[in-house]
């Protein structure tokens, strides 16, 4: 299919998404100009704060072979790899796919535009700044609050689709191949959606693209890569806070060099061993509503590293702004009761974004169903 980025104009008016972000400084400029200090408003209270010293763990998230599942539906071989999906969807809501065909030359290239964009000089990167109340753009998500306590890390966030939500004016220029770059990324992380999609609908025993159906004509697709620079206490600071994220899925390209994503399981943080070229895939909060619970959207977080920058890049796939979200019909019974009630996905954009990160409060407090 032809990428929304392909058609869109350097014309954009901003959509109302409610969004207001207190502009904090920039974190690479800190750790560069003084690498010893660490803010106060960085540092954690003791039981957010890392381990210095994590317990080994005898969990690891699973690993899912995408060319396996592409075998006919009757192999022994993909069976048993549907099987490891499925497992990793119920009980973890995460897992990393190997042999997805993107080609390791792109993988190189998009991390190569944005270690250069990353590496211009803080008044260029600002040249991206997002107007208010556009969540796109160069500096911090989520830090809605003038006390709360920030992140050890910079980004930039950018639509990708639909059409209407593409602002080129924020798409970095500089390196010259960085749009090129992006789109071409973009067309292949449509592609494993599209296939990852469909074989969730067949594990949940629905029609294969019952899941594209229902996300409306126009789909959202976001990009965010993230720097976390090198920090001189990682014990005292977090780099992402603990969160669940908000779309459908998310696939996520991991520093193959720094280890710093964990998800939570069973009340204990797993980290998640990079694997070279792999994508780490995790379920996200609509998901779960449409799936009555069936797949799980899982609480992580990032941390950081004494010595070593390290970059992700996470790319979030939601459904249309205007469609609405509800648990699947075929996934209620009487047995299992809605979990979830149903809502406008615009008006949980506009409430998961006004709110710190903070495990999995939002989803909990705008959709679920007491009991």
């Amino acid at each position: 299919m032809a990428s929304s980025v392909d058609h869109a104009t350097e014309s954009f008016s901003s959509p109302n998404w409610g969004t207001h972000f207190v502009a904090v400084e920039s974190v690479q400029e800190l750790a560069l100009n003084k690498p010893n200090d660490i803010p106060q408003r960085y540092i954690r209270s003791e039981e957010e704060r890392p381990s210095s010293k994590p317990l080994p763990s005898l969990l690891t998230v699973p690993v899912v072979d995408m060319e396996k599942l592409l075998l006919p539906s009757n192999n022994h071989e993909r069976q048993k790899e549907m099987s490891i999906l499925s497992k990793a969807c119920r009980e973890w809501g995460f897992f990393q796919v190997v042999n997805h065909g993107i080609p390791h030359s792109l993988i190189d290239r998009i991390r190569g535009v944005a270690n250069e964009f990353f590496s211009l000089s803080l008044d260029e990167k600002k040249k991206y700044t997002p107007q208010a109340g556009d969540p796109q753009g160069y500096g911090n998500m989520f830090v809605v609050d003038e006390d709360q306590k920030l992140d050890w890390g910079d980004l930039i966030a950018l639509a990708l689709m639909p059409k209407k939500l593409v602002n080129l004016a924020l798409w970095p220029t500089t390196p010259a191949d960085y749009r090129n770059t992006l789109q071409s990324y973009t067309t292949q992380m449509e592609r494993v959606v599209d296939m990852i999609l469909s074989l969730f609908a067949e594990n949940l025993q629905l029609e294969s693209d019952y899941f594209k159906e229902n996300f409306g004509e126009d789909p959202m697709m976001t990009i965010r890569m993230n720097l976390y620079p090198p920090c001189p206490r990682p014990d005292l600071v977090l780099g992402l806070s603990p969160h669940s994220d908000g779309g459908v899925i998310t696939l996520l390209l991991q520093d193959d060099q720094t280890e710093g994503l964990q998800v939570r399981k069973n009340n204990e943080w797993i980290p998640i061993q990079p694997i070279p070229y792999a994508l780490v895939v995790n379920i996200g909060d609509l998901m779960e509503v449409m799936t009555n619970g069936i797949y799980k959207s899982i609480e992580h977080r990032a941390v950081t590293n004494k010595e070593r920058t390290r970059l992700s890049i996470a790319m979030f796939y939601y459904a249309g702004i205007d469609d609405e979200v509800a648990p699947t019909r075929k996934v209620i019974n009487e047995e299992h009761p809605s979990l979830y009630r149903k809502f406008k996905h615009q008006e949980y954009i506009q409430y998961y974004m006004n709110k710190q990160l903070n495990g999995k409060k939002s989803l909990a407090n705008f959709a679920k169903i007491c009991e």
